[in-house]
Order: C-alpha cells, then structure tokens, then sequence
C-alpha cells in the first residue's frame, strides 16, 4: 500500500492526501517528521500504512497549511493544539480533527476524519447478536439511569454512542448533547460545545443541561471525579445519561467510578447498563477463500472447530491486498439488575463480581469475536489482534 505524491504547493497537497485517505477508506492521517523525511502514514480499518515521504519538502509548509484551515495558532511551536476544519470530496462533507505534538524533528500532526454520513448507522448494522441488540434496546428505552459505552481509543464507542441518539431522536424528546469537539449535527438534539480554554468544562456543562428540562443527556466522556457525580446524580433524578469510559471491562469501570469517589449505593442504583465494544477488521469479500484449520485454531475454538471451514482474504486491488475491507464491531451487554447491585453496594470482591457478571452476559467480547470467526465474517488471526491470546 505504497504511494508517491508529487512535489506541488502546500495548499494542493494537503487536498491530495486527503482525497487519497478517503478513497483508501483511512481514519487518520499521520504527518510525522523524523529528521530525514517528512512520512505520511494512514491509519485504515486500524492499523497504520506508510504512504510516502517527502525530502525535498518543507514540512513547516504543510504543517501552517493545516493550522490555518483548522483556525489554530500559527506560531505556536512549543505546545500541543487541537483543531478541526470541514473537507468537501465528491459533494460529501469530512469533518477533520486535527491534533499537533511539538517532537525533537518538529511538529507531528494527526488528522482525525469523519464521514457525516457514514457515520451514524442503524443499531442493527454497528454488528450486535441478536440476543444483545434486543438487550440494547431494552436498556436505552429505560425512562432513566446510566448506560456507559467502554472501550480504548477507536474502538467505535462514538459510533455507536451517536447512533443510539440517532434511534431516541423525536421532537418528543429533548436530548442534549455535550462534546468536545462536535462531530457533526443530528436533527433535533441540542448540542452543546465543551471549551477548557473559556472556562466551559464537562462539568459546568453538565450543570447548565440538568437546568434545561432534559429527558437525555449524552456527555461526550467522563474525565473526572466531578463530572462523574454530576452525572451519575442526574440519572438518578430522572434523566437518562449515556456517556464513555476508557476501561477494559465492566469490572474496570466500577472499580475506576469507586476511586473517583462515587459511593457505592449511587454507582449501584444510577448504572442501568454497559455496552463494551471493540472492532475487528472484516474478510474482503471479493478474495475471501476457505482454508483448512491450523492446529491453534482447532485448539482455540474446541468443539466449534469439528467439520469447520473457516474463510480468509487472500488479498487484492479492492482491499489493498490486505485480505481485510471494513470493520465490524464486536460487543458485550451487560443489563444491571438486582444481585449486580447487590454486589457493588456491598462491595463484594472483585472475582465475586466477575463471577456475577459472567452469569448475566449472553455473550462476552471473545465469544462475540468466535461467532463472527465461525461466520466467516473475520478470522482468528483478527480476534487475536484485537482481544489478545486466550489466557
């Protein structure tokens, strides 16, 4: 997945690596000075690819083309900076989000693009069971309470976070949305922008919106203890309250709230439901073959493995020769109920509580991964990428 781009002004290039970062289907661009060359590197269905470099390019041009179109500031060299800007390609509109890093070879710079309408989809195509899609909406329909969507950076926890809303949304409800920055509009959410720099956080923002009649709020992420409890008390008096947690697990995330400070009695009774998500790439289907099972695989799958043809791509023009196209997310639900709080309130241990869990999960994010695995929807070597080896 190699590309050359030719020597042109500062202005023409920046469009040219766009255009060729949305043609490859890329989430991000990385420009990346390392004393030598200034490389290009897109991140598609992710995982990063070398595009090209230039030498005989100055960097601090494209660099100042960026900031500008992003409305940032020009002569600041020394601190990191956060931007975005609007990216018009074949009549559609891109929003970027821009983010720069002073380093040792210069300004690194990575560009964020979302497709406006690629973005939100219906629940039913993000990749959920069928069991856990019906267990997703019976939680986001609850007149009130938390529901948290887990996972690292880039595991779809905004996707989906935004196409839940996009389900809610009716003139009837008044959703109102907080976030830093704001993706792009959805018809009949209010949206509010989070600005550090004037003063407006999270947790002032939170305030203002309880203020406001609210029957959702959805607050972009949970960074601190404050913003934590402002939330969580909202839940409890009537509002429903969807937001992000970087957390691994459920577990993680009760025990991060406790530390936050939350008690335990509020994190119990407020938490209606947490979706872990993840995303593993999908087998291209235009080179997808069958192949017999290797002997780690017949081991990693056990008895799905007998009379089992799994399927991989073995490359081409359509998937860059990578054997993937797309991604696909892989979830687990879990619906609090009565024992769950039980167990936090009286702050069982936590393999008590990984016990308990275990016991109200249809499916947990390694036997989600298996399903798609058998399905031939994605491949072993994927699940492993993405989940780790089986411990």
């Amino acid at each position: 997945m190699a590309k050359t781009f030719p020597t042109v002004s500062s202005g023409n290039i920046l469009d040219e690596i766009l255009n060729n970062a949305i043609e490859y289907g890329a989430s991000d661009v990385h420009f990346e000075p390392n004393g030598q060359q200034f490389n290009v590197r897109f991140r598609v269905d992710g995982l990063l690819y070398q595009i090209g470099g230039f030498t005989d390019f100055p960097q601090e041009a494209i660099t100042s083309r960026i900031k500008v179109v992003a409305e940032m500031d020009l002569f600041e060299h020394r601190l990191p900076q956060d931007g975005h800007f609007e990216f018009v390609y074949k009549e559609k509109i891109y929003n970027v989000r821009v983010s720069t890093s002073p380093t040792i070879h210069g300004q690194a710079v990575v560009l964020r693009i979302f497709n406006r309408e690629a973005f939100v989809k219906e629940l039913s195509e993000l990749g959920f069971e069928e069991e856990q899609l019906a267990t997703v909406k019976n939680i986001i329909t609850a007149p009130y309470g938390m529901i948290l969507i887990t996972g690292q950076i880039g595991s779809g926890k905004t996707t989906l976070l935004y196409s839940i809303l996009n389900s809610l949304s009716t003139p009837q409800i008044n959703i109102i949305a907080l976030e830093n920055p704001v993706e792009f509009t959805v018809p009949n959410i209010r949206q509010l922008q989070v600005n550090e720099a004037a003063g407006l956080t999270f947790s002032l923002a939170i305030r203002a919106a309880v203020r406001q009649d609210p029957d959702v709020i959805m607050l972009g992420e949970i960074r601190d203890s404050e913003t934590a409890q402002i939330a969580l008390q909202s839940a409890l008096t009537g509002t429903l309250v969807f937001s992000t947690f970087h957390t691994f697990d459920v577990v993680g995330l009760i025990i991060r709230l406790k530390e936050m400070g939350v008690p335990r009695s509020v994190l119990a009774h407020a938490l209606a439901g947490v979706v872990s998500t993840r995303l593993v790439r999908k087998i291209c289907s235009d080179c997808s073959e069958p192949y017999k099972l290797s002997a780690y695989e017949i081991k990693l799958l056990g008895v799905l493995s007998n009379g089992l043809s799994l399927r991989k791509g073995l490359g081409c023009d359509k998937c860059h020769h990578t054997g993937y196209r797309g991604r696909i997310g892989i979830f687990e639900v879990v619906q609090f109920d009565d024992e769950i709080r039980e167990a936090i309130v009286e702050d069982r241990s936590v393999a008590e509580l990984k016990d308990i869990l275990r016991s109200k999960i249809s499916l947990n994010l390694r036997q989600a991964a298996f399903k798609k695995v058998v399905d031939g929807i994605t491949t072993t070597d994927e699940l492993k990428r993405v989940l780790g080896p089986e411990l």
